[in-house]
């Protein structure tokens, strides 16, 4: 049976990359390590390690001009 990826729930940050003015999600790998994402307007490649001290907070604020 195919799985329907509508339904499969992708977890994510939500970031505000402050220098285009724009939102964006980062999402977790496969491993479970680290989230990537890429700001939509300039593309500007950014990366949120994941670690035993993290933090329980879901939105985040990113620096994103190359």
């Amino acid at each position: 049976m195919p799985i329907d990826h509508r339904q499969t729930k992708r977890r994510f940050l939500g970031v505000q990359f402050v220098d285009c003015q724009v939102y964006g999600r980062l999402y977790l790998n496969a491993e479970g390590t680290v989230y990537t994402g890429r700001c939509p307007r300039c593309g500007a490649t950014v990366r949120a390690r994941v670690g035993d001290e993290g933090t329980k907070c879901r939105f985040f604020l990113a620096a994103c001009r190359r």
